[in-house]
């Protein structure tokens, strides 16, 4: 075999690795008869009554965004609600401004958490020192700097309640201002959906099929009990994906729903917050997996960088199935959640966004490598401990 029908071949067989990885997901997805769920269809007044509903909020050094998040969540149409802030050792005016909310509102309590005990992550640690003394029947995990439109809480149950769901996850809107931050944010977005297929997520037989998003976890108290609460997940970095392993396994019902602009994040800020924010965790998410990372950003390299590569370069068989790869972007944009005011034609860019994302993966893998563990909200994690915490 000449050197060049060997090259051939390896371009013929990328591509149709590519198309094949970009094409299979929207079959599945269609041959499922799955439709996204949006709580913009569940009516405000779908339930008559409403359960007890604790909203949980860790906060470490927040000061920035938590008054704005929490006089949202204050501002919630939900008749039996009340919220668990954590303030988790904060150097800033996080407790501070939590307390002088306090003092306004009598549904929010804080809590002071000033030590952390070995074998917990700060967040872990304090989300189950909320869940430990909230009430309400439905336990709403979320961030520091979410936003909540009046009435998502009612949907959401309602939805919740309707489908006997233990656990509801809510895709939020990402506030996105500049071209890396759309296409960056959009493209993890798309890959997450693809690895974990919510269409999947209802199915209790797959165990593989699992959601969970850290701005919205919605979860019935009484199957985060059963699965041993975050107790069962204390040194785990995707705590809010594997919230939802974790109770899937355990045998909760789960689903997922859009929020159609009800639940809004500015989740990082350029394209030096994308690195930075995913360099503490993307590695986590391999399980600090060396092969598994490599393995990933290798499959990344080849799915989503080669085709724009291949478009111009081999023979023409090769540069058209390039080219389906790049429509099947574009398309797979149109369908996603994050596509609300964008235009499609960012799938265009996503060979660029695959390009960063790999750059991520490697920069994880090798600052943790180096640090001998990870440093999260001025606290170091050593690799031992973290690998023996994955759940």
């Amino acid at each position: 075999m000449t050197l060049r029908l060997f090259a051939m071949l390896l371009e013929y067989a990328a591509a149709l690795l590519a198309v094949t990885a970009w094409l299979l997901p929207q079959i599945q997805g269609r041959l499922s008869g799955w439709r996204p769920a949006h709580l913009s269809d569940v009516p405000i007044d779908a339930l008559p009554e409403l359960p007890a509903l604790s909203v949980i909020v860790p906060a470490l050094d927040e000061s920035k965004t938590i008054g704005p998040a929490m006089r949202t969540l204050l501002a919630l149409d939900y008749p039996r609600l009340e919220i668990v802030a954590v303030n988790d050792r904060s150097t800033d005016e996080t407790g501070a401004i939590l307390d002088s909310l306090a003092q306004e509102d009598s549904r929010l309590r804080v809590l002071h958490v000033t030590d952390l005990p070995a074998g917990w992550l700060g967040k872990n640690h304090a989300l189950q020192q909320a869940a430990e003394v909230a009430s309400g029947e439905y336990l709403l995990f979320t961030d520091a700097d979410v936003h909540f439109e009046a009435s998502v809480l009612r949907r959401a149950v309602a939805f919740a309640e309707q489908r006997g769901l233990d656990h509801l996850v809510v895709f939020p809107d990402v506030e996105l201002h500049r071209f890396w931050e759309t296409v960056s944010v959009w493209f993890f977005g798309i890959m997450l959906v693809m690895r974990y297929r919510p269409w999947k997520v209802p199915d209790p037989r797959d165990k593989e099929a699992y959601l969970g998003i850290g701005a919205f976890n919605l979860v019935r108290a009484a199957a985060y009990r059963r699965m041993g609460g975050h107790a069962a997940l204390p040194m785990e970095v995707a705590d809010d994906m594997k919230l939802g392993k974790q109770l899937k396994e355990s045998g909760a019902r789960s689903d997922s729903a859009i929020g159609d602009g009800m639940v809004r994040v500015r989740w990082v800020v350029g394209l030096g917050g994308i690195v930075r924010g995913l360099t503490k965790n993307l590695f986590a998410g391999f399980g600090f997996r060396p092969l598994r990372a490599i393995a990933s950003a290798a499959a990344l390299l080849v799915v989503a960088v080669w085709p724009a590569i291949g478009l111009w370069i081999g023979p023409w068989p090769s540069r058209f199935l390039c080219l389906c790869v790049l429509w099947l972007m574009v398309l797979t944009a149109s369908a996603a959640p994050a596509s609300r005011g964008k235009t499609p034609l960012y799938g265009l860019a996503f060979p660029l966004a695959a390009l960063v994302l790999i750059y991520i993966i490697l920069r994880s893998m090798a600052f943790t490598y180096r640090q001998g563990g990870i440093r999260w909200r001025g606290t170091f994690y050593p690799l031992d401990e973290l690998r023996r915490g994955v759940v």
